[in-house]
């Protein structure tokens, strides 16, 4: 019997090749299954390497998707917190921004100081007392600035919508017709771009102006009230009714008329800002020192009593019997006034008090006490400005409303150094103090004919 595979002769039996191609055949069967399964774990590394790098290719590309959908998310994020902190700004902004440009109160003390966006703005002299300024201060008494300085007298500033409003007159330089040289003014909050707005077409011994609502009121050369655009266009005539005295919220115009023409008493009228439904606020009677805060009317009568009425009611209600207000100017539920310290006892130190405005204070509470007399107390956000002198200084400070805290010095004028630097020191120098005395009070009866104060501490 031969091999099937080599030939060579073998045992006859139940094998058909020798043992050396047996041999060779169990040799290349191992050799095959041992091949199979290198090119098997061949084939997995490479599947597991394509499956990882495939794998890295979906986690990079996975992840790329997840930083650009991050980023994505971040600048959404980003800018709707921009968007809602704009907006915040802007309603704040709204919320802060006057109504008015100035209070009744303030304007009836002359208008000196007005308040708008955390800035209090007011007028002060210059260091030797010869003109007067418009400065701009933080309200925690920071960041001083001069924005304007002027011979002119200034009174009666408005803030609002990023300019400042004012009447300027020139004391010394008259018309050909012997009237007084006045304009109202205008200048942006930074200090830039002054313009004129009217020139002399308002009346004489007009102090009183107000913006209110993208307009400016004030009284007309025959003692008409008046309005104008922001501009200065546009002017036109409100009512004909012969007044001395303006007072105006965003509501109404409060003003002094004749009765009528048979009886020469004045009567304090109050009517809607375009000039209807004109009626008494009470009947036959005159109001002073008026001011309003919501739906009430205060006021003093002649004998310096605090009153207040409902409007519309024709009724009044005494506030306080026993205390008398000069320079009187409301302000958030309370009144601030000048007075003595203890008339009866014959203390005439001069004081500024308070007391709220519906009638339940046990006592006037005192907020600070002068060396001598202020011309004007002006209410401006948490504080009250006023003006004081002694012998030596004359100065302009900021009181705050609860009395407590440190005041804020806004001008010191040592009259020593102004008798070096004017070189007159035999003449007489006016602190800038209407009176000593506050029953001679030159704000509250200057209604019908006033006269424009004097530069402050000239």
């Amino acid at each position: 019997m031969y091999c099937a595979k080599c030939g060579k002769e073998i045992q006859d039996g139940d094998k058909k090749v020798c043992d050396e191609c047996e041999k060779n055949v169990l040799n290349e069967i191992v050799a095959e299954e041992k091949n199979d399964e290198i090119n098997k774990e061949t084939k997995t590394k490479k599947e597991r390497k394509k499956s990882k790098k495939e794998n890295d290719e979906k986690w990079k590309v996975s992840g790329e998707k997840n930083k650009k959908d991050l980023l994505k998310k971040i600048i959404i994020c980003t800018i709707t917190v921009l968007g809602i902190a704009l907006v915040m700004l802007l309603i704040s902004n709204l919320l802060s921004a006057n109504k008015v440009g100035n209070s009744i109160g303030n304007i009836r003390n002359y208008g000196y100081a007005a308040e708008s966006n955390n800035w209090i703005y007011y007028l002060s002299p210059n260091e030797d007392s010869t003109d007067i300024g418009i400065f701009k201060i933080k309200n925690n008494g920071k960041n001083k600035q001069q924005l304007y300085m002027s011979d002119l007298d200034i009174v009666s500033i408005n803030v609002y919508k990023n300019y400042i409003y004012f009447i300027g007159s020139a004391t010394e330089t008259y018309l050909e017709d012997d009237e007084l040289d006045n304009k109202i003014y205008r200048i942006k909050t930074d200090g830039t771009n002054l313009e004129i707005l009217n020139d002399n077409e308002l009346n004489n011994e007009c102090y009183e102006m107000y913006v209110v609502n993208d307009a400016i009121y004030y009284i007309g050369v025959n003692a008409e009230i008046c309005k104008m655009d922001l501009n200065g266009a546009n002017k036109t005539v409100i009512a004909d009714n012969g007044t001395g005295y303006l007072g105006i919220t965003d509501k109404y115009i409060i003003y002094n008329a004749l009765e009528s023409k048979d009886k020469a008493e004045y009567v304090t009228y109050i009517m809607n800002l375009d000039g209807t439904e004109a009626k008494p606020i009470l009947e036959g009677k005159r109001l002073y020192s008026v001011n309003i805060e919501e739906d009430y009317v205060y006021y003093s009568d002649s004998n310096k009593k605090l009153y207040r009425t409902k409007i519309g009611s024709n009724e009044e209600e005494a506030l306080y019997e026993d205390i008398q207000v000069y320079n009187l100017n409301t302000n958030e539920n309370y009144a601030y006034y000048l007075n003595y310290l203890d008339s009866e006892k014959e203390n005439f130190t001069v004081c500024l008090f308070r007391v709220k405005l519906d009638g339940t204070s046990e006592k006037p509470e005192k907020l600070k006490e002068l060396k001598s007399y202020s011309s004007f107390i002006d209410v401006i956000g948490d504080w009250v400005i006023y003006m004081d002198s002694t012998e030596q200084a004359g100065f302009i400070n900021l009181v705050n409303k609860n009395g407590k805290e440190k005041e804020i010095e806004l001008y010191h004028l040592e009259y020593s150094k102004l008798y070096d630097k004017l070189d007159y020191s035999d003449e007489q120098v006016d602190s800038g103090n209407e009176s000593e005395n506050p029953t001679k009070d030159t704000v509250d009866d200057v209604e019908e004919n006033y006269t424009v104060d004097n530069k402050i501490n000239k």
